[in-house]
């Protein structure tokens, strides 16, 4: 009796050991190496499931996705370098043939937590698929080059010989060209914007022999108690040349207290000629008053939060084909005119949305907007002049483009098509973590396709049946050889 009473002792000492090593196990990786899976038919620890819910249905062990965006969180319990996610998914269409041809879906991984933003990559792009059976295609590696009729032999031919940049798109691709602007001409007036913009935003500027000089009046409205501070970085050919960083104000408690203004100068002589990016980054306490600048090219890229400031009859120059509108304030619901069609702005904290059809004869659409107290997105640009316009970057293979209308010719993308296995596809897309945002021990993704929408008629999205992202690090030991070395 006493030695059946050992031996189950020695088995649940055993079974607890082995439990809390696996745990230990779980938590350092010292192989560098680890594989999280998820197949929707229970619930799981570390990675979790979709949010929000509307925008997802459970079906027998699977998700239909069918909102945009959807997001999920993985949970780690150290740092790792590298992450691949895998999805087995299939497409669920019951759309129309042009909608099914144009689709693009991407999966993204948060790099910026104080502003939202994520870095996207392909899961599936219908458009060049399509384009894949029909026009010319060259493959070298993750590229494909794809022509409407063959004049290039190569990629290297095509990017030695660009044709004009109306001809051709990239997708997943950073392709650097020079952008000049050949009849651009410096002038001594003075460019000042009187719109108030609340928090964060980037924006395009050119210069050509001038100084680059940028004066941001700044408002702390202290309406939480994160510190407030604002940082400024200016960017040449994606390379940071430059920051300037503002405190602060003193006022830590959330009081709706303000201050004077303050100022930050951005001010850089010698400059090459070409396009420079400005990037504001703050929290939402802070409202930009006023910019003034001696150069007279600015325009924001995709976002703008009109602060409000009870002002009317603003209006605005885009070169985007969508736009997206919202408010949290009732005294700000309104519609906003583009060119003759209306966007009805009619419930705060709901975000509506339009395709923009440019008129004929004109190279930019004029937003004209009733009051302030808006949060403005596009696929493009905004500005608030139309000779301020400017924007450098090439047209991208996305859901809004018009091959055949737009004359392109030639479309250059880092992409690989979905694997089929039986009914399923399978994706496998990398991300450095080293980049990312990780909070609380979680990293978070999300899954993105503009032309899901919520329709309960229509059965539109994917339908995921899998899930896994396989994390890589460096080793345990050779972390511990390392420290060692640099002692």
């Amino acid at each position: 009796m006493k030695k059946k009473i050992l031996f189950i002792r020695i088995l649940l000492w055993g079974g607890l050991f082995s439990f809390v090593f696996f745990l230990f196990w779980q938590g350092i990786v010292p192989t560098g190496k680890i594989i999280y899976s998820r197949d929707y038919s229970d619930s799981n620890f570390f990675i979790s499931d979709f949010t929000p819910k509307e925008r997802f249905e459970k079906i027998e062990g699977t998700r239909l996705v069918n909102g945009n965006p959807i997001y999920f969180s993985l949970f780690t319990p150290r740092i790792f370098d590298k992450a691949t996610l895998n999805i087995k998914y299939k497409n669920i269409e019951d759309v129309s043939e042009d909608e099914r041809q144009n689709r693009v879906i991407e999966a993204g991984i948060l790099v910026d937590g104080k502003n939202w933003r994520h870095e996207l990559k392909p899961i599936e792009n219908k458009i060049i698929d399509q384009l894949s059976l029909v026009w010319d295609n060259i493959k070298e590696g993750d590229l494909v080059f794809l022509q409407r009729e063959k004049k290039y032999n190569s990629i290297s031919d095509f990017l030695k010989n660009l044709p004009n940049h109306d001809e051709f798109a990239v997708y997943n691709y950073d392709l650097k060209t020079d952008f000049i602007i050949n009849d651009y001409s410096i002038t001594s007036e003075e460019n000042t914007i009187n719109h108030a913009i609340r928090g964060s935003y980037q924006f395009y500027t050119y210069i050509k022999d001038e100084v680059l000089d940028f004066e941001f009046d700044i408002l702390d409205i202290n309406k939480n108690k994160d510190s407030d501070s604002v940082d400024i970085f200016l960017y040449y050919e994606n390379q940071m040349i430059a920051t300037r960083h503002l405190d602060d104000d003193g006022i830590i408690e959330d009081k709706n207290e303000t201050k004077n203004n303050r100022t930050i100068n951005l001010l850089e002589e010698n400059l090459p000629e070409g396009v420079y990016k400005i990037e504001l980054k703050s929290n939402d306490d802070i409202i930009t008053k006023q910019i003034k600048t001696k150069q007279n090219k600015l325009s924001f890229i995709n976002k703008l939060w009109l602060y409000k400031s009870n002002k009317e009859n603003i209006n605005l120059f885009t070169d985007s084909k969508v736009l997206h509108a919202k408010t949290v304030y009732p005294t700000s619901l309104q519609n906003i005119q583009i060119n003759t069609e209306e966007l009805k702005i009619e419930e705060t904290y709901t975000q509506f949305s339009t395709n923009i059809k440019k008129a004929s004869n004109t190279k930019y659409t004029i937003i004209e907007i009733e009051h302030d107290g808006i949060v403005l997105a596009c696929d493009e640009v905004f500005s608030f002049t139309e000779n301020s316009m400017i924007n450098p970057r090439m047209k991208k293979v996305g859901n809004n483009i018009d091959i055949n209308n737009e004359g392109i010719n030639y479309v250059l993308a880092k992409y690989k098509s979905p694997k089929k296995k039986d009914d399923w596809k399978i994706v496998e897309i990398e991300f450095d973590l080293t980049k990312a945002y990780r909070e609380d021990g979680k990293y978070n993704f999300l899954i993105s396709a503009p032309s899901f929408k919520l329709d309960d008629k229509l059965k539109n999205g994917i339908l995921i049946d899998e899930i896994s992202i396989n994390l890589e690090s460096v080793k345990l030991i050779d972390k511990i050889r390392k420290k060692f070395s640099n002692q």
